[in-house]
């Protein structure tokens, strides 16, 4: 997976990746808070809709860490080749 660390990752690289890794946490924090406060509002829907974008976000930081997650790399094994049909370029059609 290109996103996964390598067992030897460049300084600079292993900064971004401890940079994005934070951002996401403080992503997933804010999630979390905003949640708790829509709750004690008694919004109940909304709290649970901003959970579930808030385990997106630690699944994203997950794959960003390179920590092997089946609900992660499993999908991503799943779908790979159906992503890499779509990124495709088309080819000519024959004339």
């Amino acid at each position: 997976m290109l996103s996964s660390p390598p067992p030897v990752e460049a300084p600079e690289a292993a900064g971004l990746r401890r940079r994005i890794f934070t951002d996401l946490d403080r992503l997933a924090f804010a999630l979390e808070m905003e949640a708790a406060g829509l709750l004690e509002q008694g919004r109940s829907a909304e709290a649970a809709r901003v959970q579930e974008q808030r385990l997106g976000v630690r699944l994203a930081q997950r794959l960003v860490a390179g920590v092997w997650a089946d609900e992660v790399d499993g999908r991503l094994r799943r779908w790979s080749a159906e992503y890499d049909v779509r990124l495709a370029p088309a080819a000519p059609a024959a004339g």
